[in-house]
């Protein structure tokens, strides 16, 4: 046994075997030594923004936008045939004409001939009238004298009282009739417009239905804006809408730049369609303007506006970010132990960036404006008051 323990100090193993028992014994220790205890780790609060949110009456608005087009647009129509011999000088494309002002005249000159010889058909007509009322007046009297009974008409003459009769109206209206013509030779504009294209001229000879020139009014203008069945429930009003009496409708405001200037008219709306377009899905709602000529600058014929039509306003609202809302039913509100609370509410409008709300929510209240990912009920939240300054 010494011999081996002499052998093995003396063999190239010996710093092996002490190095593994040494190993050994650190082995042993370190199984029999205390273990230190971890500590329970609990998760950092997350930083989110929020606003203080306030309870006040809140008016709806609706942004669109449309054409300016005319109330009144049609063609001018000659309704008697000539040759034109004078006409208006603003009786020109953009003329302004105003309403029942002259604007051409064609010759006339047949015409009072027919009057004349219309008034003088008229003349024979009462002529005859009058010699067969007394016509029948005296065979009335002389059959009464001969007291023979009743007499047929034919004995009173009234086949021919009536024919006489019918003549006259038949000359009275041939008179009324050639008047009328003689009339329609001076063609006018039944309304306030502007000649939007001149089609003829003088010296020009023009039939019974000729198209003298376009023009539309300017005494109102329509605009059709288009609307989501959401934003024309913020209105209050629905399909197939017709103003009840002037000016009752929703007021809009039209906006647009004209030489570089924003300028601003307003409105009503008088009604709305009464479908919905099947390719876009909007609906259409018609605003009239009054006298937009007279305005400065006017309303024209062809401009885009865009138009804040005034909704209907919404007592007790609440207006937050549309950043608060969570799949537009859900909103976060930070409860005084700085821990997250999901409410539900009711999305009611929109105002530009805002939405309006109400719900489960009271005035005063923190309500989160940043993303929160992973929202969980009562989870803990670092709040940070939102500068709205820096956040513009």
């Amino acid at each position: 046994m010494r011999r081996i323990f002499q052998y093995i100090i003396g063999s190239r193993i010996a710093p092996i075997l002490i190095i593994l028992i040494g190993s050994f014994f650190a082995f042993i220790i370190s199984l029999s030594s205390p273990k230190p205890q971890k500590g329970i780790e609990l998760p950092k609060p997350t930083p989110v923004f929020y606003e203080v949110i306030t309870k006040k009456d809140i008016s709806l608005k609706i942004l669109t936008n449309g054409e300016v087009k005319p109330l009144n647009e049609i063609n001018l129509i000659s309704q008697v045939s000539g040759q034109i011999v004078e006409a208006a000088d603003e009786f020109v494309d953009g003329g302004i004409i105003k309403a029942g002002s002259p604007l051409v005249w064609i010759d006339d000159r047949d015409y009072k001939l027919a009057v004349i010889s219309a008034e003088s058909r008229v003349a024979q007509a009462s002529k005859l009238l009058e010699r067969e009322i007394a016509e029948s007046e005296l065979a009335k009297n002389d059959w009464e004298e001969l007291g023979l009974g009743e007499a047929s008409p034919l004995t009173l003459r009234i086949p021919q009282l009536r024919e006489a009769e019918a003549a006259e109206k038949a000359a009275l209206a041939d008179l009324e009739k050639a008047k009328l013509n003689l009339e329609r030779t001076i063609v006018k504009l039944p309304f306030q417009g502007i000649i939007r294209q001149k089609k003829t001229g003088v010296g020009q000879f023009v039939g019974t239905g000729s198209i003298l020139a376009t023009a539309f009014s300017t005494e109102e203008v329509l605009i059709a804006l288009p609307l989501t069945d959401t934003e024309l429930s913020y209105l209050g009003l629905p399909l197939a809408y017709e103003e009840e009496r002037p000016f009752s409708g929703p007021k809009v405001n039209f906006y647009s730049l004209v030489s570089n200037k924003k300028s601003e008219w307003e409105g009503r709306i008088v009604r709305t369609a009464g479908s919905i377009d099947p390719l876009t899905r909007l609906v259409y709602v018609y605003a009239e303007v009054i006298n937009p000529y007279q305005q400065s600058p006017p309303l024209a014929i062809g401009m885009f506006v865009d138009a804040v039509i005034e909704g209907k306003t919404i007592k007790n609202g609440f207006l937050v970010p549309n950043s608060a809302i969570n799949n537009n039913s859900n909103i976060y509100v930070i409860n005084t132990n700085d821990n997250l609370e999901i409410r539900k509410i009711e999305v009611l409008g929109t105002e530009n960036d805002y939405v309006i709300i109400k719900g489960e929510i009271s005035e005063g209240e923190r309500v989160v404006v940043s993303p929160l990912n992973n929202a969980k009920e009562g989870m803990a939240l670092k709040p940070i008051l939102l500068d709205k300054n820096i956040a513009r």
